[in-house]
């Protein structure tokens, strides 16, 4: 055998080696797209399978293959999600005010907790409140948020207003005086006024007698207070010991009539006094 005719064999071997070598490849490909991509991976949840993957084994069913109580369609079963878009609202009750920054305006802040899952953040003025409603007003004992469109007060957990009706803190009941927190009233300015008209008569609202502490005149008791009267109208009570008005010292009847008839045209009232042996502030906003 010559060299030419072992070069021919040798040709030949390649050739068909080669030809096998294509064919296994295109049947490989064949095969590869007649069957699921992972038929032999590890079996996915049924909320990661993808569409066409569940497209290979629809005939099976389509055709009813495993007999006719299975014919029909094949769907995918995807876990339970909740419905999209679904508003949810966090409840106010559910929302702590930790403290406040007041500054210029839209850089006043308040430090919010989300009471259900101790998260707290800061959010500043015009900001929504987790996903209450934005906040509206920011004060040093409370802020205001948009909660469905109504102005909701957020309090403080040591400024929160107590339960109990404005009439058994003292004030007069009706619509003249409105608390808003410890402490904090909004009083009606033409009642008050017409209540001032008559200095002379205001003060025969209540009986005030000197208190006196190391010699010297404190304020004024209070005692027989009339409800109607300005004493009553502002949350006096008998007993009361009237010490300041606006930070102006009551320790004589002249102070106390000239105090009580610049309140006329005020905007704010501040009254220190002693009750039941406490120091007691009350502050209004005279509108």
């Amino acid at each position: 055998m010559n060299r030419y005719q072992v070069l021919n064999i040798v040709l030949s071997l390649a050739i068909v080696i080669t030809l096998a070598s294509l064919t296994a490849q295109i049947i490989g490909y064949r095969i590869g797209h007649l069957l699921p991509a992972k038929l032999g991976a590890k079996q996915s949840s049924p909320d990661t399978v993808a569409p066409e993957e569940l497209a290979t084994f629809a005939p099976i069913l389509e055709k009813g293959l495993f007999g006719k109580a299975t014919v029909g369609k094949l769907s995918p079963l995807l876990k339970d999600s909740p419905a999209s878009g679904a508003p949810t609202t966090t409840p106010v009750t559910d929302l702590l005010l930790l403290g406040t920054a007041i500054g210029s305006f839209r850089e006043s802040f308040a430090l919010v907790q989300k009471t259900s899952s101790k998260e707290e953040r800061v959010f500043r003025l015009g900001e929504k409140v987790y996903d209450a409603g934005p906040l509206l007003a920011v004060k040093s004992d409370r802020v205001e948020i948009d909660l469905h469109g109504k102005r909701t007060p957020l309090f403080m957990p040591s400024s929160a207003p107590p339960t109990a009706p404005v009439a058994a803190l003292g004030t007069m009941p009706g619509s003249a005086v409105a608390q808003t927190g410890a402490g904090s009233f909004v009083i009606d300015q033409k009642a008050l006024n017409a209540t001032l008209d008559n200095i002379g008569q205001a003060m025969t609202d209540a009986r005030l007698l000197p208190s006196m502490k190391e010699g010297k005149v404190e304020g004024f008791r209070i005692s027989e207070v009339k409800p109607a009267g300005v004493f009553g109208m502002v949350g006096m009570k008998n007993g009361d010991v009237l010490l300041r008005i606006n930070d102006f010292a009551i320790d004589s009847p002249e102070k106390a009539i000239q105090s009580l008839a610049a309140l006329k045209g005020q905007t704010r009232l501040k009254l220190d006094m002693v009750r039941d042996g406490q120091p007691t502030t009350f502050n209004y906003d005279i509108r």
